[in-house]
């Protein structure tokens, strides 16, 4: 089979997806040598591709801006226009990792003569497929996220024994403001707490997390980070709490910035959310994620330092938004109890 010279990857979203997804850019990169990669992205995950030392060109599609606007001309014209684009490139391949029907769209209109993606995917996506790999289960909870991404590396002629993350890098400005805001901090092991998600079923419980601040605190400085949204999530949790030793960097910090973050940091404690996929990708700090309504062999940190913990009940994971339980609602966050998390540490 002849390798396809300019490539297009089509990850629009989410942050943690689109992270899972770039071990497939160094397997493409190394045994396809020459070859030229560009990647189609929303605006709220480019940060990850943008300035990436293997990504060729970006496209970025500003959902954010779009979705502000609502159904509008203006928004037609800008999307066209960015399909535009893409298509003066000639793509040799177009590689759909989303397999959503918008993903799907793209990498057909995209003008790629070949187009690749799993048969049977979610939305009827594969419509817009031509070279369909064999199909199975997005949400298997036996097989880690990561090896799907690769497939179509593998269909493609690439060896996919490795599994090696890529990053763009840190500018002078990041580092420097990550040292200002690292100053409470100086001289001590930094321990990072993402306890926020969009899934409510994601959520360890509040008074786990005050629980792990006491420990911790002692030794290390815990660093709360976020949204803006999430402050209100991180005051509850400090009030529980016994000290008041800990800073607050939600909302403060952006991708790259956060990147840098971890790349200074010692743990890091997060239930299955992009952030904690982020810090995966630098493979700096030790990472212990807590997982619900996730499946814990689907999305596990990567590396032999990291953990996964789950209560493996026989409803987990659920892969629902919200615990749909009645009978003892949430039980398998509540059964991972702060000192499962501080033997991991230990």
């Amino acid at each position: 089979m002849k390798f396809p010279q300019k490539i297009l990857i089509v990850r629009l979203s989410a942050i943690g997806d689109v992270v899972h997804s770039l071990p497939i850019l160094n397997s493409l990169k190394k045994h396809m040598p020459g070859c030229e990669i560009a990647w189609a992205v929303e605006d709220r995950a480019s940060e990850l591709i943008i300035n990436n030392p293997l990504v060729d060109k970006v496209f970025v599609f500003p959902r954010n801006k779009w979705k502000k606007r609502g159904i509008s001309l203006r928004n037609i014209q800008e999307f066209a226009a960015v399909i535009s684009e893409i298509r003066k490139e000639k793509f040799d391949a177009a590689i759909d990792l989303q397999e959503l029907f918008k993903s799907g769209l793209v990498a057909f209109l995209s003008g790629a003569p070949r187009r690749i993606a799993h048969k049977d995917t979610r939305e009827f996506a594969d419509i817009f497929i031509n070279n369909k790999l064999p199909a199975h289960d997005n949400f298997d909870p036996e097989k880690p996220i990561i090896e799907r991404y690769l497939e179509p590396a593998k269909h493609l002629g690439a060896e996919v024994n490795e599994v090696k993350f890529s990053l763009p890098p840190i500018s002078p400005e990041v580092k420097e403001k990550i040292t200002d805001l690292l100053l409470p901090a100086e001289g001590r092991d930094i321990a990072i707490f993402c306890p926020s998600t969009i899934w409510p079923s994601k959520h360890w419980p509040e008074e786990y997390w005050a629980q792990l601040l006491d420990e911790l605190s002692e030794k290390y400085k815990v660093v709360f980070t976020g949204t803006e949204r999430d402050n209100a999530l991180i005051r509850r949790i400090t009030k529980l709490a016994n000290t008041q030793d800990y800073l607050t960097l939600a909302g403060k910090t952006n991708i790259m910035e956060l990147i840098e973050l971890f790349n200074r940091s010692k743990y890091l404690i997060a239930p299955d959310t992009g952030p904690a996929h982020i810090a995966n990708a630098t493979q700096v700090p030790q990472i212990i994620m807590v997982f619900g309504s996730t499946g814990v062999r689907r999305t596990p940190p990567y590396g032999e330092k990291h953990s996964a913990i789950a209560a493996e009940l026989p409803c987990q994971p659920c892969f629902k938004r919200n615990c749909p339980r009645k009978d003892n609602f949430m039980e398998c966050m509540k059964k991972i109890t702060p000192e499962i998390v501080l033997e991991k540490i230990k």
